[in-house]
């Protein structure tokens, strides 16, 4: 017989300058098995619990995988390591493995896994509080084809928030069983741990999962993501909100990510306690220059602005111009500052003003000299994208369209009284009154507060959509990422 040596396999992190799933059902060998662990033992050794099997595969060659675990005198599983070895028919082989938690461990099984499936799966999972950090290891098996595939942690606190994640991932061959190991640091904050495989086969970049925690002052934010198909640069731009929902800080980090390469990222938000919501966007498919956000705060009684720029499909230099004033709103200046970018690049811009500045205003160029302002609003009716002569605007949160295009779209009759300046509209038994000026509107004879009032713009009469979606009956989303308004008819 053989004997071979098997070792914690730990896969490379990637810590970038730059959802969780639910836990896969554990895949272990049935009696109907043809890979067995015929004998096992284990002994304390130089400080390590030594382990030593046999397995045995009685059908015909196949990639026979296995599942060390290790138990502590409450039963839960501290330790695990897993693998495979591709055994002839009726081939026997021994093998070793060495458990780091030594005397920690009361007990250890050994246990085949099963045949291989359609999807990668988690067959076992451990966890350990080692040198100040929480060691999660687990024994991952593929699919029946070869691609790549991660492991990830995400550590919860006592109210069951994330408050950590990470993974690790490698390339893995049909049937393949291998161990992946994973480091988290608050340890004094993780009360929990759900371990989770990641084996997407969808074509498109994903955000896993994300966890945030204060440290030291700060807000500190991880997560995982996952690539697409093809190689690119991928980004991640964190906003940060007080509790009135103003952006406070952005902070961002990008990367060049591999196919279907998995990355972790943390960033730091140093407003920490001022921050009551965080929200994280992937970017990497713009084809021009966008800013996706402001935050503004004050540090030591001086404002700070921090913006998160993402370029487009052309490499270039991007242009900042600050128009600052004071408390009375006095001009103290402008200023210009640029930074080269790659394509496809996502980084941040922080400007740290003096203590006379109280507000800034801020305009963005690309290379060419053009402005670059926010993305358009669109709108969609049943999926078609619509085209307006006048574009919609958004004021002070409400999206504006113009009066006799939208409710024409939505097969509503629209007619406009000049005398009174009133917007009538019927639709079946529906009957909708609207007068510009007015934040005061009427369904079917009942009064009902707008949040903007009807208005014109370049001569057109615009209208809020909401209220006129819903009053006709349909459904109305906001896709903030896409800035577009999606509208269901019912």
């Amino acid at each position: 017989m053989n004997k071979r040596w098997i070792q914690t396999i730990g896969a490379g992190m990637l810590a970038a300058v730059l959802t969780f799933g639910q836990m896969q059902p554990t895949a272990l060998a049935d009696e109907a098995s043809s890979v067995t662990v015929v004998e096992s033992s284990h002994e304390l050794v130089n400080g390590k619990m030594q382990v030593s099997f046999d397995v045995r595969n009685g059908g015909s060659g196949t990639e026979a995988g296995f599942v060390v675990v290790g138990y502590d005198e409450s039963g839960k599983a501290i330790e695990v390591v897993g693998d495979s070895a591709y055994l002839m028919s009726n081939e026997i082989e021994t093998f070793e493995v060495a458990l780091k938690s030594g005397s920690k461990i009361k007990d250890v099984k050994v246990l085949p896994a099963g045949q291989a499936g359609s999807q990668a799966v988690l067959l076992e999972s451990g966890t350990r509080t080692e040198n100040g950090s929480i060691e999660v290891s687990g024994a991952v098996q593929n699919a029946n084809e070869g691609r790549r595939v991660g492991m990830m942690a995400v550590g919860y606190d006592a109210s069951g928030k994330a408050v950590e994640v990470k993974s690790a991932y490698s390339y893995m061959t049909s049937g393949e069983v291998t161990t992946y190991g994973i480091k988290l640091k608050a340890v004094n904050l993780i009360k929990s741990v759900k371990v989770s495989v990641i084996d997407s086969t969808e074509d498109a970049v994903k955000l896993l999962q994300t966890g945030s925690r204060l440290e030291n002052g700060k807000l500190i934010i991880t997560g995982s993501i996952q690539n697409r198909n093809e190689g690119g640069r991928v980004g991640v731009i964190i906003v940060g909100s007080n509790s009135n929902g103003k952006v406070v800080e952005v902070n961002t980090t990008t990367g060049y990510l591999t196919d279907k390469e998995i990355a972790n990222f943390e960033a730091e938000l140093e407003a920490g306690k001022a921050i009551s919501g965080v929200k994280v966007f992937l970017t990497g498919s713009s084809q021009t220059p966008k800013i996706i956000a402001e935050g503004r705060t004050r540090i030591n009684n001086k404002l700070v602005v921090t913006i998160g720029v993402e370029n487009g499909t052309k490499a270039q230099r991007i242009t900042v111009k600050s128009t600052a004033y004071d408390a009375k709103g006095r001009s103290l200046g402008s200023e210009t500052d640029s930074m080269y970018m790659l394509d496809h690049e996502t980084t941040t811009l922080r400007i740290d003003y003096d203590s006379r500045v109280s507000s800034v205003k801020l305009k963005y160029y690309d290379e060419a000299g053009r402005e670059i302002g926010a993305e358009p609003i669109r709108i969609k009716i049943n999926g078609q994208l619509q085209s307006y002569a006048q574009a919609p605007i958004m004021v002070n949160g409400s999206v504006l369209v113009p009066m006799r295009p939208i409710f024409e779209s939505l097969q509503a009759s629209v007619k406009w009284d000049q005398k009174s300046q009133t917007v009538n509209s019927t639709k079946g038994s529906t009957k909708i009154k609207l007068k510009m000026g007015s934040k005061q509107a009427s369904v079917n004879g009942k009064g009902v507060a707008l949040d903007i009032a009807p208005r014109s713009v370049k001569g057109t009469t615009m209208v809020p959509l909401r209220f006129v979606a819903a009053a006709l009956g349909c459904e109305v989303k906001w896709d903030k990422n896409e800035q577009m308004v999606l509208i269901t008819t019912k």
